[in-house]
C-alpha cells in the first residue's frame, strides 16, 4: 500500500518578523512567475523524498538544499534555498530565501541561506506556513443561498 503524501512547506522568519521568502514570493515574482513556482511546488508536494531530484531538487550539504523552477518566456531559473525542518516531523520543508538565478555558483546566497538555517535551528529565528496564494489571487465565495 502506499503512502498518501502531502508536503507542507514554511517560510523563514527574520528576528524581526519579517517574511523575506514570503515577501519575495508574493511581490517580487510577477503573477507567471509565481504559477511556474507553484507548479514545481504542486509536483514535489505529493513526492517522496527519494523522488525529489534534479532540476527541481538539489542537495547542497549540511541539510541545505535548493528548489528551482524556470520561466520560459522570460529566460529565467529561480532557486530558493531551504531544508527539512520543523526537526522530527516528516513532509516538511523550510523556505530559507528566494532568489532569480544570476550567476552559476551563488556563493553569497547560499551563505545567507546557511546563516538562517542555524538561525532557526537555535530558535533566533522563526517560521511560518507558506502561503502560495496572495489575497487578490482567490475569488471571493459565493454567498450561502439564504444568506
Amino acid at each position: 500500500m502506499t503512502e498518501d503524501i502531502s508536503w507542507v512547506f514554511h517560510g523563514y522568519v527574520t528576528p524581526a518578523g519579517g517574511r523575506d521568502v514570503q515577501d519575495w514570493f508574493n511581490s517580487v515574482l510577477n503573477e507567471e512567475e509565481r504559477d511556474e513556482a507553484k507548479d514545481i511546488i504542486g509536483y514535489l508536494r505529493i513526492l517522496p523524498l527519494h523522488l525529489w531530484m534534479k532540476p527541481e531538487y538539489s542537495q547542497l550539504g549540511e541539510g541545505l538544499s535548493e528548489l528551482r523552477f524556470k520561466v520560459n518566456s522570460l529566460n529565467r531559473i529561480y532557486r530558493v534555498y531551504g531544508f527539512f525542518w520543523p526537526k522530527g516531523r516528516r513532509h516538511c520543508y523550510t523556505f530559507l530565501l528566494g532568489r532569480a538565478k544570476k550567476v552559476k555558483n551563488a556563493q553569497a546566497d547560499v551563505a545567507e541561506a546557511r546563516k538562517r538555517k542555524v538561525r532557526v535551528e537555535n530558535g533566533k529565528a522563526k517560521i511560518h506556513e507558506f502561503e502560495f496564494a496572495k489575497e487578490s489571487d482567490i475569488e471571493a465565495p459565493s454567498k450561502p443561498a439564504g444568506a
